[in-house]
């Protein structure tokens, strides 16, 4: 059955000296892999390396192959040139530390459209604007309910985050929590738009917290979750 579909890049893996191993979140099927022989040897191919930058937005046709893991793709064209994503430093980070995040969070190959609907509407967002200093706190959050593990927001003046309940809290709870101004920070967070991010006037201190316990609370619920690599390149982009 041949496939038609929008994608996002998710991982590249060398495969040999001349052939790459993708992984994408599709629109239409969820996670797929597929093998690109020879993308990357001296001879042209209709495929092209620079299609599967990190979080590219393509359009992908391949021959779905019942019970296999690994595709091979026919056809790939981009979807959406978002140059600044690449051009400027500050989102190039960001892109670089949601890529990790996503590539360990979206696992299943199943079709989520509302989540491929947010990851596309996110990073256009993020192409097509300059304001963006707290946009990757607020992309988190948003990701997290698309995940269906969205903390539930009690009370405004809840000082208690239980990554356990998966609640914000008044009281102290059992197990692991977080509280202080990191919790102030996510609620204040939550229900703003992309547009107004910005206006969450946080210290460098403040927004590492924030991070540390969205990190954490993920980390909590999904298996095989590591903290990014790339959060160290973050933090001194935006300090």
């Amino acid at each position: 059955m041949i496939i038609s579909t929008k994608a996002i890049v998710l991982r590249k893996i060398k495969y040999s000296d001349s052939s790459l191993i993708v992984d994408v979140f599709t629109e239409l099927e969820g996670r797929k892999s597929f093998f690109i022989k020879g993308i990357l040897g001296k001879t042209k191919t209709k495929l092209k390396n620079s299609h599967f930058q990190p979080l590219s937005q393509i359009l992908i046709k391949y021959n779905k192959r019942e019970k296999k893991k690994i595709n091979f793709l026919i056809d790939c064209k981009v979807q959406n040139h978002c140059q600044n994503l690449y051009l400027d430093y500050r989102k190039s980070s960001i892109i670089l530390f949601l890529n990790e995040i996503l590539n360990m969070c979206i696992l299943e190959e199943a079709c989520n459209k509302e989540l491929f609907s947010f990851l596309e509407n996110s990073l256009n967002w993020l192409d097509n604007n300059d304001k963006i200093s707290n946009f990757h706190m607020m992309f988190i959050l948003n990701l997290l309910k698309y995940l269906g593990i969205n903390p539930h927001l009690k009370s405004s003046n809840s000082k208690f985050l239980s990554l356990e309940n998966g609640s914000f809290e008044d009281e102290k709870p059992n197990g692991l929590y977080a509280e202080g101004d990191s919790v102030k920070g996510i609620i204040s967070l939550l229900g703003m738009k992309f547009d107004d991010c910005f206006l969450l006037k946080v210290s460098p201190v403040q927004k590492r917290e924030i991070l540390k316990t969205l990190l954490e609370y993920i980390e909590y619920h999904v298996q095989g979750f590591k903290h990014p690599k790339s959060l160290h390149i973050l933090h001194q982009i935006f300090e």
